[in-house]
């Protein structure tokens, strides 16, 4: 695959990397056994009824199918949309064209995605202001998940959004993770070098350990004790910055202020999830998630909107692993005001991780019966909505909803020698609405950026990445890193 080089850079960054993309069947949500649940008829019936048929996923093929889905938005400042998998085209799609309709339709104005917050600036610039190359600013972000020909597409439509005069309310782009800090870590270093060149040289002594991409992969595996430590020491020049905050304001601005100390508390948060024991916990890295969006809302002000892009686990309002999921900790801020989207298929293709083999792609039959995948695909609509909240409040309907029941959820890394293994118990009403697809394909990779250049004739020569590549798929030492 085009990408595979690229593969081995993002692994070079192990679990800091790898926790962002996966989100496998957690402790304590072992499947029910097939043979054992059936799906009440007055289920199917319900989904084939309350059902908001879908025309396409594609973006820019109209508004008709979707005007239904004003209603279900409603005046949501929040719209969160999961997937059930990191790697499948119709999903990415569907996404790109919600996000098309909240922007044109409802005036939202913000995108954020399970991605580094500092590293998605440079997307941020190219949207607004045309800034760099996109498909360069896209590969920044270290992670395959995103690094495709859809997401790509979304990047290029916010940027012709933004360039026609008549939108004066232009749509931003933001990550809002925080699993990687060196980047984070080198914004703050600069800024105090600016207005406090003392103090740069304690926080350079303190952020050593995440100065660099080396220096934090190997900084990983130091004790918890290690980490707890340094994150004191973080906490102390957050509070230096907060009471310096007027005399490096007059140094520098307010805006170049919140930002460097925004740098800083990505810093604390990647310090504060390496100190925690994060065997099924989740918790500090979603916790921090939903404190990052939290502060995106409040700088962007009290009109903004925004439309989340994670993984089902991560926007669902359903306990994940032993902890909190973001959208469990968003729900308890903005209540009613978010909605919360899970994605859901029956079967198809899509890319993941194979252990020792890189990224490849995947195909799965249909879903096990019983489940609530299999539920959806039984209403006999190959695209649609479904809005759970609409369900009747007893009955056989409520009954089931109300129950935890598998689903699908496939992250980064997938093995098809056991395809049950990645059905989950998950509570229906933990989504507000689901958006079904009965069949999928893989999401398509992007070449590598020098790849692109060398079609462009800006590099001449024929080399690939594939040619980095044994027989059997594994990475050569010796391959180029980008």
């Amino acid at each position: 695959m085009a990408h595979d080089v690229s593969i081995r850079r993002y692994l070079a960054l192990g679990s800091l990397v790898l926790e962002l993309v996966v989100c496998p069947t957690l402790p304590g949500q072992a499947t029910k056994s097939p043979s054992s649940i059936s799906v009440p008829s007055e289920v199917t019936s319900w989904f084939k009824s309350a059902a908001i048929p879908l025309d396409s996923t594609s973006p820019e093929s109209g508004w008709d199918d979707l005007r239904r889905m004003e209603s279900t938005i409603g005046n949501a400042r929040i719209v969160a949309m999961g997937e059930a998998t990191h790697g499948t085209r119709e999903f990415f799609q569907l996404k790109h064209r919600m996000l098309e309709f909240l922007v044109e339709k409802k005036g939202f104005t913000v995108f954020g995605i399970e991605a580094n917050w500092p590293e998605s600036l440079a997307i941020n610039d190219f949207v607004l202001n045309g800034t760099g190359d996109a498909t360069e600013a896209l590969d920044s972000l270290y992670f395959w998940t995103w690094n495709t020909d859809e997401v790509l597409d979304m990047i290029r439509w916010m940027r012709k959004y933004n360039q026609d005069p008549k939108h004066t309310n232009k749509v931003k782009f933001f990550g809002f993770d925080m699993q990687v800090a060196h980047v984070a870590v080198r914004n703050a270093e600069r800024y105090l070098e600016k207005v406090d060149p003392g103090e740069a040289k304690v926080a350079s002594t303190v952020l050593a350990p995440l100065s660099d991409a080396d220096r934090e992969r190997e900084s990983a595996s130091k004790s918890r004790y290690f980490w707890q430590k340094t994150g004191e020491m973080i906490e102390s020049l957050l509070e230096w910055l907060e009471l310096r905050k007027k005399v490096y304001v007059e140094a520098s601005s307010l805006k170049e202020w919140t930002l460097a100390r925004h740098n800083l508390e990505i810093v604390r948060q990647a310090v504060e999830m390496h100190s925690v024991d994060r065997s099924g916990n989740f918790s500090p890295r979603d916790q921090a998630m939903a404190a990052n969006v939290e502060w995106i809302l409040d700088q962007e002000g009290p009109e903004s909107k925004i439309m989340l892009w994670a993984h089902n686990g991560h926007v669902s309002t359903a306990p994940l692993g032993d902890g909190e999921s973001m959208g469990t900790v968003l729900r308890k801020t903005y209540g009613e005001k978010m909605v919360v989207c899970g994605f859901s298929f029956d079967q198809g293709s899509f890319q993941a991780l194979q252990r020792g083999k890189g990224l490849r792609q995947f195909t799965v039959g249909p879903a096990i019966p019983g489940s609530l995948d299999a539920a959806l695909a039984a209403a006999g609509i190959p695209l649609f909505a479904v809005d759970l909240r609409a369900a009747p409040s007893s009955g056989a309907v409520a009954e089931w909803l109300n129950t935890p029941q598998p689903m699908r959820s496939i992250g980064a890394i997938y093995s098809d020698s056991a395809p049950e293994a990645y059905f989950g118990l998950v509570s229906p009403h933990s989504f507000d609405v689901i958006l079904f697809v009965k069949h999928t394909t893989a999401a398509h990779e992007n070449p590598k950026y020098s790849e692109i250049e060398l079609r462009r004739g800006a590099i001449m020569g024929k080399w690939s990445s594939r040619s980095w590549r044994t027989t059997e798929g594994d990475e050569r030492s010796d391959a180029p890193m980008r």
